[in-house]
């Protein structure tokens, strides 16, 4: 695969994938990347009022986060003559908390290569549940799938918008349906979804095609083939991410997803150096 980046793998460090992260680089070279990226989750122990949450066991710990950038750069630097490893996080985003995360994350910025920023965690009368997390599934009957699609959308858009949640890709852009769950007034949704494209256009952020959604009940990428043809019009920039949770999924299903997107139109991927984005043919 020529050219072809996993900027989305998460190892034993974020407490619910499997592998540590030199055996992710080896199954990247294996299948002939150019590039992986380590994206495990930044901690979430510091964030108030998370309730139920399970929050240790998605994410590294705050003493975890030197020894990972330290094991990080290490591989990088054994396997330079055979692949390029990119430094990353992927950070939640939780409304009116950004000051608190800025202050966790201030002394790491320099050394990482890119973020993303993602949606989890929705806020409802009973407090903060993890749509994604099969534990909560019960949550989408008592707020409705329609309810749960417009609530993420928002939090979404206010990621988006915020001047001080600083990142650069946003993952899984659709992450709702990964129960194959879709909602009745598709039209509404799918309105604020091309809102919130018009407003990553304006943000200069890349979006991530996820294909981790093929190893989950909906069957499918993130986001759906109409909203990628979308994100082509408004000539937003991409990168690949396989979402990875074990070395054996790196680089998943991007066979079959990268003909597609030469269909539509796209002949450039994303990858980043320091925060710096360069686009790549592929």
């Amino acid at each position: 695969m020529k050219n072809i980046s996993d900027y989305h793998t998460h190892s034993q460090l974020c407490h619910h994938a499997e592998g540590n992260l030199e055996d992710y680089i080896k199954t990247a070279i294996e299948i002939g990347l150019c590039e992986i990226g380590f994206c495990d989750h930044f901690p979430y122990e510091f964030l108030r009022d998370l309730g139920e949450i399970p929050y240790k066991e998605y994410s590294m710990s705050l003493e975890e986060i030197p020894n990972y950038l330290k094991e990080a750069k290490t591989l990088r630097e054994k396997y330079k003559n055979q692949i390029d490893v990119k430094i990353g996080f992927e950070i939640d985003f939780m409304i009116d908390q950004e000051d608190i995360l800025n202050d966790k994350i201030k002394g790491y910025k320099s050394r990482l290569d890119f973020i993303f920023g993602s949606v989890h965690i929705l806020s409802g009368e009973k407090g903060k549940w993890c749509f994604d997390d099969n534990r909560f599934l019960k949550e989408y009957k008592n707020y409705g799938v329609d309810s749960v699609y417009l609530q993420y959308f928002e939090k979404l858009l206010k990621m988006i918008e915020s001047k001080k949640f600083d990142f650069d890709v946003v993952g899984h852009f659709d992450l709702p349906k990964k129960f194959n769950k879709f909602p009745k007034n598709s039209e509404l949704i799918y309105d604020k979804a091309l809102k919130i494209l018009e407003d990553i256009k304006k943000n200069d952020l890349v979006v991530e095609i996820n294909t981790s959604g093929y190893r989950k009940d909906v069957n499918k990428q993130y986001p759906s083939w109409n909203l990628i043809k979308e994100i082509y019009n408004l000539d937003i920039p991409i990168l690949l991410g396989s979402d990875a949770h074990h070395p054996s999924e790196v680089g998943y299903k991007f066979k079959e997803v990268l003909p597609e997107l030469k269909k539509i139109g796209f002949n450039q991927l994303i990858r980043f150096t320091k925060r710096k984005k360069e686009y790549i043919d592929f």
